[in-house]
């Protein structure tokens, strides 16, 4: 326990201070963008790689197309049979 919590905290301190975090090369960006058709997108960039991209549709259409190359995290709200589902799928 007190070695997850002694490297949680140098994991803080690289980010808390940046001067260190690029020193040691290491980079994270979060960046999280409106379009004009409803959908959220997100992405999380460490390294300038891309780890994880999240986008939640404003109703249960995807694109048709996704522009990346990257797998993409789809979160669609629906209803069927009168319930109100949220539909999960990853590309």
């Amino acid at each position: 326990m007190r070695r997850l919590l002694c490297l949680l905290l140098c994991l803080l301190i690289l980010l808390v201070w940046p001067g260190v975090a690029s020193a040691a090369d290491f980079k994270i960006n979060i960046s999280i963008s409106r379009q004009d058709d409803g959908t959220t997108c997100g992405e999380l960039l460490v390294n300038d790689r891309v780890v994880w991209r999240i986008a939640v549709l404003a109703d249960g259409a995807k694109p048709a197309t996704s522009g990346g190359a990257s797998a993409t995290t789809w979160i669609a709200p629906d209803i069927v049979n009168g319930m109100f589902v949220i539909k999960i799928s990853s590309e």
